[in-house]
């Protein structure tokens, strides 16, 4: 089947002027950036999440070879001289290195790593493997022949996308919960400084000539990085209203309080020629952008929308006249695509690796001149592998990832746009006048009713319905609302960090004292009585939050006002009365804090 495109309506506005040069930047190596999917000539390589298989096809897309690596697989770079494919395998701790053959793959060895290994990326002269960590919170360098770990540095919260400058000089990682992205230095001190991400924009518009009010805006959402040169980089995310209102007004049932979106899509260019790294922000429609990557020889730049399925192409992405190209629908039929992941071929054309439907996509967008068309065709390769999902769980996976109208108003959030990879974005939300923290669902929803905060609704699928009124669409239907409860029943629970042994113990011992009086809520193995407690706060009644993944869940209480572990034990939330922690010594509060952040 092949299915055309042209130019749709305008989906890409800067906020600001252009930081690019006169002149487009250097076309780089594509094992400098971490991705799903690369492209070996005209082939694929595809590392797919839901099976774990690594698949390589052939132009058409079809099948040629697999082997499995691990499911919920992190992302792969590739080694073109060597044929030597570097995969993270997230549940396994580890990295799988398989040499890459036209019709074989074959897994050569493996490299441990520390907890929960996700993006990846060769150094220019392929000698060196950086990998980031989300459990271990860690950025890690290994010797790409025998593992070896060369030096490791702290990364912060939730760190996803990988990548290195061509010159070797820095590397960058995105986050889904920060609202920075890291710039490590690569050449002495190995260290990593933040970069804040601009979200600040221009008072907005509300229902008719009115001007919403904003409590602050977020980053959030950054799954993926990528460099144009040296000198400029790309980091798409998620700007984040969480309190807004209309002339001090709150239309009270909606997620931020206010009568527009909340959210919108946008990307960071970052530029490096200075001290001081400069930055312009662009407001794009492609929601959910969880892939990006960069065609350097004819400077085009390509943006993939989870949620809303489509795919953005920029041009001249690296200069000062970079201008918004073709727009694609991926969808075929009533099939979503789910794009995560892009990779461009030799000849300059796009694949698309589609999660939801697990095929390959490929996108003909230069012409027999090789320059980039103005219109294009888009031909959908064959499904690879099977899904691991009940077709129920698989349905509802699809719905908490689309940006629909049924979900919210004008199809403008999705479940997963405030559970990025099924977590938290770490925001307190104003919702019915009160300040309420986005909870971690994975492995939280089995045996944990009642939900939301004050815990009024009885059941999971009650909750998901109170969900879509608050998300304002129009609503899903029972066996909709069946799938998605299936869907996030069966997540699992979030990985735990490495923590020392001892530590942990004496946390435990702390837990289960009856000076503390922690099990007296928080126990059953989801750590949660499933009651309702009065506690002073500004709920009436605060539902008892299961404690699973806590690690993740930053920051605490609901509303968010203890921002770590530390500040909760030590009383400093606007939530009193839960437990006698006020005399806890500094090392009790320190062990107590590595138990709960193994659980």
């Amino acid at each position: 089947m092949v299915r055309s495109f042209d130019s749709e309506p305008p989906t890409f506005a800067l906020n600001g002027r252009p930081i690019g040069g006169a002149q487009p930047a250097a076309a780089a190596a594509a094992h400098l950036t971490g991705a799903r999917i690369v492209a070996i000539g005209e082939d694929a390589l595809v590392i797919d999440a839901d099976s774990g298989n690594l698949i390589r096809t052939d132009k058409a897309g079809k099948p040629v070879a697999q082997v499995a690596i691990g499911r919920e697989a992190g992302l792969l770079a590739f080694d073109a001289t060597a044929n030597l494919a570097y995969v993270a395998d997230r549940q396994g701790d580890k990295v799988v290195v398989v040499a890459v053959s036209s019709d074989k793959l074959q897994i050569k060895q493996t490299f441990k790593t520390p907890a929960e290994p996700f993006g990846i990326a060769l150094s220019p002269d392929r000698k060196t493997l950086l990998v980031s960590t989300i459990a271990d919170r860690t950025l890690v360098a290994l010797e790409v022949t025998t593992g070896h770990e060369r030096w490791r540095t702290a990364l912060g919260r939730e760190p996803r996308g990988l990548s290195i400058a061509p010159d070797g000089s820095r590397a960058l990682v995105a986050y889904l919960a920060t609202g920075t992205v890291d710039q490590i230095d690569l050449v002495e001190t190995h260290r990593a400084d933040h970069i804040a991400i601009s979200s600040a924009a221009a008072p907005r518009p509300c229902r008719g000539k009115r001007r919403c009010s904003e409590g602050g805006s977020f980053a959030r959402a950054s799954f993926a990085v990528t460099f144009l040169g040296a000198n400029q980089a790309v980091v798409p995310f998620q700007r984040e209203v969480p309190v807004q209102a209309m002339d001090g007004r709150e239309n009270t049932g909606s997620y931020g309080g206010g009568f527009e979106s909340p959210v919108t899509q946008q990307v960071a260019f970052l530029g490096f020629g200075k001290d001081t790294p400069e930055q312009v922000t662009a407001t794009i429609s492609q929601h959910q952008p969880r892939a990006i990557v960069w065609d350097g020889a004819h400077d085009a730049l390509y943006l993939a929308g989870l949620g809303s399925d489509s795919v953005l192409q920029l041009r001249s992405a690296s200069q000062v006249g970079i201008a918004e190209g073709l727009t694609a629908s991926l969808t075929t039929g009533k099939e979503r695509c789910g794009p995560d992941g892009l990779a461009v071929t030799a000849s300059g054309n796009l694949l698309v690796w589609c999660s939801f439907t697990r095929n390959v996509e490929r996108l003909e967008l230069v012409d027999a001149q090789g320059k980039l068309a103005t219109a294009s065709k888009i031909t959908p390769g064959p499904s690879l592998v099977a899904s691991r999902m009940s077709e129920p769980q698989h349905k509802g996976m699809v719905l908490f990832h689309s940006a629909d109208p049924a979900v919210s108003q004008r199809g403008s959030m999705a479940c997963s746009t405030c559970h990025p990879d099924n977590r938290a974005d770490g925001l307190s939300w104003r919702i019915d006048q009160h300040a309420l923290q986005t909870p971690v669902i994975a492995g939280r929803m089995v045996n944990t009713h009642p939900f939301k905060w004050d815990g009024t609704d009885k059941d999971l699928r009650t909750s998901l319905t109170s969900t879509m009124k608050r998300l304002g669409g129009f609503g899903l239907d029972k066996n909709q609302t069946d799938a998605l409860a299936t869907y996030v029943e069966g997540l699992p629970t979030v990985r735990t960090p490495s923590r020392e042994a001892i530590a942990v113990g004496r946390g435990k011992q702390l837990f289960d004292s009856a000076e503390l009086g922690c099990r007296t809520c928080h126990d059953g193995p989801a750590y949660t009585d499933q009651a309702r407690h009065k506690l002073a706060g500004t709920l009436p009644e605060s539902d008892t939050p299961s404690l699973l993944g806590l690690a993740a869940s930053a920051p605490y209480f609901h509303d968010g006002s203890a921002v770590t572990l530390e500040a909760l034990l030590r009383d400093r939330g606007a939530v009193h009365g839960m437990a006698e922690t006020a005399k806890l010594s500094d090392a009790q509060v320190a062990d107590l804090t590595a138990f709960l952040e193994t659980l």
